[in-house]
């Protein structure tokens, strides 16, 4: 599943020009200066725009916890199937004709989400269970049912830890997302107030920043789009070594 959101790359220029500009309009007024709706003043944006940039620095690190967990979680699945695959070769080679051969389940897409890609893991464990009761079934790496059954709770917290990251680095975006809506609120009523007071033919008036690349004032400003998944395709590949 993908999101569209805004691309922001170039927020922290455009909010560092209001700024510069907002002290040089303060400097031609007396105290205290150019104040907006709500006592809205450059401090007050000023301090938004240092908000912002946490908020940008914030993602860029959970970017990589999330990367991260994502190959973690890839690792564990491929490993996961090629254990799966190997107890099912062992089993019908043992077992050619037995209902633990037949109930062997399909080996599961990595590329499924945790319920389709744990139901024929767990089911595999099942068979196992099953199979030792009439002999113990040790894989020639050395891997045992005790090994496999840690396995599985190993991957399910490679899960847990691929979602908790997405989900963070969601949320994070969603609150730089509003907060740069209301750092261009206010400066679209900065430039307002700045033609309110010097006119359109003062130096100010000429020098406001644009707060859109390539600003044409006839137009409505265009939004550039970036991508983001919220779980990227997963290669088909899972679990321990």
């Amino acid at each position: 599943m993908r999101q569209t959101i805004l691309d922001l790359s170039d927020a922290k220029g455009i909010f560092d020009r209001i700024l510069s500009h907002w002290n040089t309009a303060n400097q031609g007024l007396t105290t205290p200066g150019i104040v907006l709706k709500g006592d809205f003043d450059r401090n007050a944006f000023l301090n938004k725009a240092v908000e912002f940039d946490h908020f940008t620095a914030e993602i860029e690190t959970i970017t990589l916890t999330r990367d991260k967990a994502s190959a973690q979680l890839t690792l564990y699945k491929e490993n996961m199937r090629s254990t799966m695959q190997r107890f099912a070769y062992l089993v019908r080679g043992l077992y050619p004709d037995s209902e633990f051969a037949k109930g062997l389940p399909a080996l599961p897409d990595t590329r499924s989400n945790e319920a389709r890609y744990m139901a024929p893991v767990e089911r595999t464990l099942m068979i196992w269970r099953h199979a030792n009761s009439v002999r113990p079934l040790i894989l020639p790496d050395g891997t045992t049912i005790e090994m496999f059954a840690a396995g599985i709770q190993v991957l399910r917290q490679a899960f847990k830890a691929r979602d908790k990251a997405f989900a963070q680095e969601r949320q994070i975006r969603a609150e730089r997302r509003r907060l740069h809506q209301t750092l261009i609120d206010r400066a679209v009523q900065y430039r307002q107030v700045v033609l309110g007071i010097f006119g359109d033919d003062h130096a100010l008036a000429f020098s406001l920043p644009t707060l859109w690349p390539k600003q044409d004032r006839r137009k409505k400003p265009v939004q550039r789009l970036e991508l983001i998944e919220n779980h990227p395709a997963e290669p088909a590949r899972a679990l321990l070594a």
